[in-house]
């Protein structure tokens, strides 16, 4: 007989050794700091065994609407292996459809599947939008050499009074406003620059730590030279760490220039998107058109994280 599995509820700081395990599980590098820093910018819920324990996962993270609808970032859905071939991922998904048709108006919902997440997510009205390209470089690499800045482009030190200057620029290549997200990512940033062309920003770059892996991202530019001076230039004088950097597939023709600073491709996972499909605008349903991308989401290079977009 299977153990008895509590409703799905919230989670908090104290949950944090055994989300911490439910990640691990996965293989996924998420540190003690990654889950603190989504419990204070999203939803995090799941279910429970008998003993109170988290078996299941799942994280929302609502942004501001600056397009014509707000959006959701979905993302740390796991089941537990002791918990699976129980209909606990078709409960999670059932709660986040949920909990979004009750928001007015219902939001856009965006994920980033792993292989085996694929056909669940196909199954509530999910659709690939574009390809995920993860690049990793391994420590010791070569030394990074900077990539020039343009005429009158400079850098500037990421500092509070950037933050407003910060927030824009990302809404403006993302879609949405993600203030309370990029909150949590500024104050764990090792690194962060912002690319000015003369007294106007025109994109910026973060560097985040996982335990020794140096995360690259967002990264914002207004080309793909802006995009490989940012990059190289979060990265100079780190070489000894092992890198990471995700770029949608939109972003094609900087991969041959990752690959010359040493990175090599290490997983393609598909971003998947929830459009509010009733007449009403509720969920659930996937009935519209996939939009295609404006020419300010060109812009975006380097996604935060898999969980945040």
């Amino acid at each position: 007989m299977s153990d008895p599995i509590g409703p799905v509820g919230p989670y908090s700081e104290d949950d944090l050794t055994s989300l911490l395990r439910l990640s691990s599980a996965e293989n996924w590098p998420h540190t003690d700091a990654d889950w603190r820093a989504m419990l204070v910018a999203g939803q995090v819920f799941g279910h429970r065994n008998a003993e109170g324990t988290p078996v299941t996962s799942a994280a929302m993270f609502p942004y501001g609407n600056t397009n014509d609808l707000p959006a959701t970032s979905l993302g740390m859905i796991i089941v537990d292996q002791s918990a699976r071939r129980r209909g606990l991922g078709q409960a999670l998904m059932r709660e986040i459809l949920r909990r979004a048709s009750g928001e007015t108006p219902p939001p856009l919902l965006r994920l980033i599947s792993t292989r085996d997440g694929q056909p669940l997510y196909e199954k509530f009205g999910f659709r690939t939008q574009e390809m995920l390209h993860s690049y990793r470089r391994p420590a010791a690499g070569a030394r990074v050499a900077a990539q020039p800045l343009a005429k009158r482009q400079n850098f500037r030190p990421l500092d509070a009074s950037l933050l407003e200057t910060v927030i824009a620029l990302d809404a403006a290549a993302f879609g949405q406003t993600r203030r309370l997200m990029l909150g949590q990512r500024l104050a764990r940033a090792e690194r962060g620059l912002v690319l000015f062309a003369g007294s106007q920003p025109v994109g910026y770059g973060l560097l985040v730590r996982q335990g020794s892996l140096a995360n690259l991202g967002p990264l914002v530019a207004p080309n793909d030279a802006g995009a490989l001076a940012l990059l190289t230039a979060l990265m100079s004088g780190l070489e000894e760490s092992p890198f990471r950097i995700d770029l949608p597939a939109r972003q094609k023709a900087v991969f041959g220039a990752l690959e010359a600073l040493g990175f090599a491709e290490n997983d393609v996972p598909p971003i998947m998107i929830h459009s509010p499909g009733g007449p009403d605008g509720s969920l659930p349903g996937a009935s519209q058109p996939l939009k295609p991308l404006t020419d300010a989401q060109m812009h975006y290079y380097g996604i935060a994280a898999q969980a945040f977009g």
